[in-house]
């Protein structure tokens, strides 16, 4: 099931959410952009393997212009990405949902921007070689980029953190993954990882019960298996009646460590239900509803 997950993610995961513009907060010191965010994921850089075409860590892509690849700086590995004649601009495109992002940025002078539009310039004489930004409207993509003369020094960045903005002692909000074109709930039959309809009965089945189960996908919590007492699901008609479907397993998607997946089982009282809503509730949080269907 977790290789369909990453098949999945090019082409079929999105958020239910609308980006606009919005005033960030721009961070140069690591601990206080840490303790104005959660569920925060690094990249180091320490293991990924070299290359010279744009590529993929943990479901984050890394587009450049020109070649890059890993580096040492400081000590650490980092990356690079290379300049062509004035112009330098690494784009990073990261996962939904992601609403803080920080990282090292040793190279200066070095424009570093957010898809919200806020963007510091990293200068030689700073006191930081961090940067982070927290929105409260989700960030799509880290840019760093220069146009002045050459020599026009690379873009090197370490110790990519990407999460979600922490408001207070409030719980985080899980955001239910649907697809991109008809913006449906992302689900997958537990054994078979076929997608909708489903039957509350299926013969492929490893529980004695013959109930299927399947599994949603959630971003904007982190989720172990501890956490399964902590997390409800509610499928409603059109009719906005609602119906609990037991949680039987809750936790982190192995290749993708920013998904949380929630496995739960269908009930006989949805047998041919046709066209439900779902939502995901974790700690008292609610997520987006999303369309599913049960034949």
């Amino acid at each position: 099931m977790l290789c369909s997950v990453t098949k999945l993610f090019g082409s079929l995961l999105m958020l239910l959410v609308t980006c606009c513009a919005t005033n960030a907060t721009v961070f140069r010191d690591r601990p206080a952009f840490n303790a104005a965010s959660q569920n925060r994921h690094v990249i180091d850089f320490e293991s990924v393997v070299n290359t010279d075409e744009g590529f993929n860590v943990d479901g984050v892509i890394f587009d450049n212009v020109v070649s890059m690849g890993m580096g040492t700086q400081q000590g650490s590995k980092v990356l690079v990405g290379n300049s062509v004649g004035e112009f330098t601009r690494l784009t990073i495109f990261l996962p939904p949902g992601t609403t803080a992002v920080g990282c090292d940025q040793f190279s200066t002078p070095m424009i570093v921007a957010i898809s919200t539009g806020e963007s510091v310039m990293m200068n030689p004489g700073d006191a930081s070689t961090f940067v982070g930004f927290v929105s409260d409207q989700p960030i799509e993509r880290l840019i760093i980029s220069l146009d002045v003369p050459e020599p026009t020094p690379p873009a090197i960045i370490d110790n990519l953190a990407f999460g979600q903005r922490r408001a207070g002692n409030e719980p985080p909000v899980p955001q239910l993954l649907v697809t991109t074109d008809t913006a449906r709930a992302v689900a997958l039959d537990s054994v078979t990882t076929d997608s909708e309809p489903f039957h509350v009965l299926s013969s492929h089945n490893f529980a004695t019960d013959g109930h299927t189960r399947i599994t949603l996908f959630l971003v904007g919590v982190a989720l172990t298996s501890a956490d399964q007492a902590f997390v409800t699901v509610q499928a409603e008609y059109t009719q906005q009646h609602p119906f609990d479907l037991p949680v039987e397993a809750t936790g982190p998607v192995k290749e993708l460590s920013w998904i949380s997946q929630v496995t739960v089982r269908l009930p006989d009282t949805l047998a041919a239900a046709g066209n439900l809503n779902i939502t995901v509730t974790v700690r008292g949080k609610a997520s987006n509803k999303a369309p599913l269907r049960i034949e």
